[in-house]
């Protein structure tokens, strides 16, 4: 179903973590971008993305048909809010995020199809990540190009992980793979299954005082999430069981214990970067609107289909 390559690792310069903002002059950035004080916002269709450059470089808003889609800055007053990459296995740094990639500033490069932010270098993990944004042609799709680079003088094993925080409602699904649920130090979620489907449905009751996690193997290398009257369905490279991170899931599903917030979790490939090696991943994200009361066979059916279409949009 994907296209593209799994898992692309480079050899590039150490000039690579220095990028410089370019001569405004010099880049005409697509007609879908524009600037504010503070933050980047790409809109094609039904789609409005904001991005801050400021808290790391992640996305902080997603407007799809007039409505708020994540949980945002305004939702709380921590941290976890928007859409984030961590380093994945986290027993590699522990609690909290590391700053530098997590909340940071980033700093900014335009080009002719989008936006890059790239962080600082993280000192403990010899890790500088880079995020390019773009709305591809497809109506109402957002493209994340992630690169994680090492800057360290060691061998470092990473994979990476992409978080999304969403109201806490709605229900996830994608097809399940080759492990059982696995929960960790975490409470668990009462994950059921359907012809090969994970099913998820959001209970504040089963929410409560302890986190709540799942962490699984997916297959055909998507996940989607289904509230309302819309679908977002995110598509990536899937990843066999035997190259996930340790005690880590491709797929990751989180509830908070105050039950505010889930997050839509998965990660990419293990892999092992010398010195100098970039990691590449990407991700789609699509949206949809939904007729009222599809059926779980009905809503498959049009993540799978939304999944192919993604697939084939994807540069």
């Amino acid at each position: 179903m994907n296209r593209w390559s799994p898992l692309v690792v480079s050899l590039l310069g150490l000039s690579a973590c220095e990028p410089k903002v370019p001569d405004p002059a010099a880049v005409t950035p697509p007609e879908y971008l524009r600037m504010t004080q503070s933050d980047i916002v790409l809109q094609r269709d039904e789609l409005t993305v904001t991005l801050a450059p400021e808290v790391g470089g992640r996305i902080a808003s997603v407007v799809f048909n007039g409505e708020e889609r994540l949980f945002t800055r305004a939702d709380t007053d921590g941290n976890n809010w928007g859409n984030v990459l961590w380093p994945s296995p986290q027993s590699h740094w522990g609690w909290p995020p590391p700053p530098v990639l997590d909340s940071e500033p980033y700093q900014l490069s335009l080009t002719d199809t989008g936006v890059r932010l790239t962080s600082g270098e993280e000192p403990q993990l010899g890790l500088v990540f880079s995020k390019s944004y773009r709305l591809p042609s497809l109506a109402n799709t957002l493209q994340i190009d992630y690169e994680l680079q090492s800057v360290s003088d060691r061998e470092i094993t990473v994979a990476p992980w992409e978080i999304t925080r969403l109201p806490a409602e709605g229900q996830i699904f994608f097809p399940k793979g080759d492990t059982d649920y696995y929960t960790g130090d975490f409470a668990s979620l009462p994950f059921t299954e359907q012809q090969g489907i994970s099913w998820y449905i959001y209970n504040a009751d089963d929410i409560g005082p302890e986190h709540h996690k799942v962490m699984t193997d997916g297959e055909e290398g998507w996940l989607a999430y289904q509230a309302g009257d819309y679908l977002l369905v995110k598509v990536f490279a899937n990843v066999p069981a035997e190259l996930m991170a340790p005690n880590e899931g491709e797929i990751e599903v989180y509830a908070d214990p105050t039950a505010t917030y889930i997050e839509l979790e998965q990660q990419g490939y293990l892999a092992t970067l010398q010195p100098g090696e970039t990691l590449n991943w990407q991700v789609i994200w699509i949206f949809d609107a939904l007729e009222a009361d599809l059926n779980r066979a009905q809503l498959t059916a049009r993540a799978r289909q939304l999944a192919g279409l993604a697939s084939n949009a994807a540069d």
